[in-house]
Formats: C-alpha cells, structure tokens, sequence
C-alpha cells in the first residue's frame, strides 16, 4: 500500500502490473477553506520540524499565520487568487483535485480549473478507479469499500465506528475560522469545473452503492446490529 500525495500513474505502460485504485475527494469549496487554515496552523510547522528537521519549511511571518481567508479574498492576495488555466502559483496546487486524477501530462493537466483536465480525470476515475469516496459520505464511502474491495477493508466500517472517538481528533485544526457566503460564491464562480468533476465522482459513488444496497440505504450504526461483525473484528486486530 502506497498512500502519498501523488498523480495518477499508468503503471502498465511501464510492463508493470496494475494496482487497485482509490481515493476520496472533498467538497472543493471546504477544500479550499480547509487548507487555508491547515497551513496556518502552528502544530503543521512543528510537525514538520520534528519529521524533516532542517529541511522543513520554516514557520511563516506572523502575517500570513494570522491571514483570514475571507481578508486574503477581498484583497487578492497571491495566496488567493484563482486565475483561470494559470500553471504555476505560489504555494503549490493542493487548491484542486483534479490534478491528482488527470495524470502526468503537465501540458494537460496543469492549468487551473481546466475543462480538458477535468474531462481527462473523469475518464481516468471511470475506467481506473475501483472507488472514489467522499469525505462527506464517510458511511456511503465504507459500505462501497467493503463491498468492492473486501480484500482490504472486509469490516471496515466496524473498525471506523470503534474507533470514530480517536480519528475525530486527528488533524483537528483550531484555527479555522467561519467563511463568509461571499468568500464561498468566489470560490464557487473559480472552481467551476472542479466542483463539476466532484459532483461527477460523487455520483459515480451513489451509483456504486445503490447497486450494492439495491436502493436501501444502510444506517450510521448498522454495525451495531451484527455482533458476529463486531468479533470478527477483535479477532482480527
């Protein structure tokens, strides 16, 4: 298992064998909001500290930690600006998802909030991907897991659910702050096609359940119904 910030490679035209496919994607929207502030809190710098030492990136000016995204917004900041099919910006392209699916073509898929780039993740998720969940439909994207890939996640909305106390600490951020609707409709206008290839994935998402679930969508706790799913746990880990 290979899990990094990484394009989409295809392993085949190395002669190499093809690895089961996943991933999950967010809302762009949240996405964006999210890493603004992840970036601007002060445990990011210090973990990376502890795990890169010199080589980590050093804490930024007070300004930037203490810039609110709706401020950086209004005020175009460099940091905040989302010019239509620009290739290079100044803090790394994590604003869109797209990229990791396109593959890579940099000529393709570069290009902010590209139509083609979009078009090209679409069809890499369609006829690579096993699963492509959402973070906002944790239940959905479990019950999917274990149904195509049983291999790996065989009771994995069971160990989710015992464990769901400790990872909602994980990566907590306490900096973040509320977003204006302004600042979202900004977002919204920018990122057109990253919300288009979202709501495609999340579909193809929907799709896959209702063809496990046959329209009866399972409930949050299902897992505490099957006791015997609950041993076969323990008994695994």
């Amino acid at each position: 298992i290979y899990s990094q910030h990484i394009a989409y490679i295809n392993f085949t035209r190395f002669h190499l064998p093809k690895p089961i496919y996943i991933n999950l994607i967010r809302d762009p929207i949240d996405r964006i909001i999210s890493w603004h502030y992840y970036i601007r809190a002060p445990w990011y710098y210090r973990d990376m500290q502890a795990k890169l030492g010199d080589k980590a990136i050093p804490m930024p000016s007070e300004e930037f930690m203490n810039l609110d995204l709706d401020t950086c917004v209004r005020n175009h900041d460099p940091h905040c600006t989302f010019t239509q099919m620009q290739i290079k910006n100044p803090v790394g392209d994590h604003r869109r998802q797209t990229l990791f699916f396109c593959g890579m073509n940099q000529k393709l898929c570069m290009p902010f909030n590209s139509e083609a780039a979009m078009q090209k993740a679409k069809r890499t998720v369609e006829t690579e991907y096993a699963v492509v969940g959402t973070w906002e439909d944790t239940n959905i994207t479990l019950s999917v897991l274990e149904a195509y890939i049983p291999r790996f996640f065989r009771n994995a909305k069971v160990a989710y659910y015992l464990g769901k106390d400790r990872l909602s600490r994980v990566n907590r951020n306490n900096v973040t702050r509320i977003v204006s609707d302004e600042t979202r409709l900004i977002l919204r206008k920018n990122l057109t096609n990253e919300i288009e290839f979202y709501e495609f994935c999340k579909q193809r998402l929907y799709l896959q359940y209702a063809a496990l679930s046959h329209g009866e969508r399972f409930g949050e706790d299902d897992y505490l119904l099957v006791p015997e799913q609950q041993n076969d746990y323990n008994e695994a880990y």
